[in-house]
């Protein structure tokens, strides 16, 4: 099977889980997105390890899980005590360094809290998304900046394999191009303005201005995790989904927009 068959093939099943899980039920979201949440976060650990970073994974797990179950019992349950468990087990995982005898402690605490920053809230905020605007669970709405990203990263894509010729950031990532970023731009805003009528609780406006955040954060987003692997010199995060690396790797721009989104509603409504 050549690569081009093993990423379809992949990214195909990619798409059918996430969205099925997403509008099925809650509580498949929930367990999804958990696990989701657990594989990027050990992802993360393994990258800092080839900089001799070690986190307390275990503790980090924890606290990454509990901040991701928190929200969900928050908004799903109204039960609200569960980011108190997450604010204790947070400070444990600077008290346990004291006991862990290993080098680089403060390199430890520090990629630690950026992993659960970087990876746990995104997802976290995410749950928040359709109760901000309607007070209700809507699929529709936690779908919609998925398929933005999507729209985005596969337009800009055929853009610029057929048009680029100016780069956008050579230094970390060679292959994207002005005119890829302009033409993915430019579907994805039109995408959202077609579908603005069928999600409920956002405006004609409000999808404007979201699909904008997805543009620009969205690159961002892959940028930055595409500097993170050249700077420990991999090429994919992990190798869990063939022909598309890692958790990662397929995640880079939505845990970037998906904070963006989340003060943008926040300031609307």
């Amino acid at each position: 099977m050549n690569n081009f068959v093993k990423r379809a093939v992949s990214g195909l099943m990619f798409v059918v889980i996430l969205t099925g899980c997403i509008f099925i039920h809650p509580v498949a979201f929930f367990i999804l997105f958990f696990a989701i949440n657990i594989l990027g976060l050990l992802e993360f650990s393994h990258m800092a390890k080839r900089m001799h970073v070690y986190i307390n994974t275990p503790v980090y797990l924890l606290c990454g899980s509990m901040l991701f179950t928190a929200g969900f019992l928050h908004t799903y349950w109204g039960y609200r005590d569960g980011f108190l468990w997450c604010f204790i087990i947070s400070f444990i995982l600077g008290i346990w360094e004291l006991y862990r005898k290993k080098g680089n402690a403060f390199q430890n605490i520090a990629f630690a809290y950026y992993g659960l920053l970087y990876l746990s809230l995104p997802f976290t905020l995410l749950i928040y998304l359709p109760y901000m605007t309607t007070g209700a669970w809507k699929p529709e709405i936690i779908f919609f900046p998925f398929l933005l990203v999507w729209l985005n990263d596969t337009f800009a894509y055929l853009f610029g394999s057929q048009f680029g010729r100016h780069k956008l950031f050579p230094r970390i990532s060679p292959k994207k191009s002005w005119e890829g970023a302009i033409g993915g731009g430019v579907v994805t805003i039109s995408v959202a303005l077609f579908i603005a009528p069928y999600i409920e609780g956002l405006t004609i406006v409000n999808n404007i201005i979201i699909s904008c955040i997805v543009v620009l954060f969205g690159i961002f987003g892959d940028l930055l995790e595409s500097m993170f692997k050249r700077s420990i010199e991999i090429k994919d995060s992990g190798n869990i989904m063939p022909g598309h690396g890692g958790i990662l790797d397929r995640f880079d721009a939505v845990i970037f927009v998906i904070p963006a989104i989340f003060v943008y509603l926040e300031f609307v409504y």
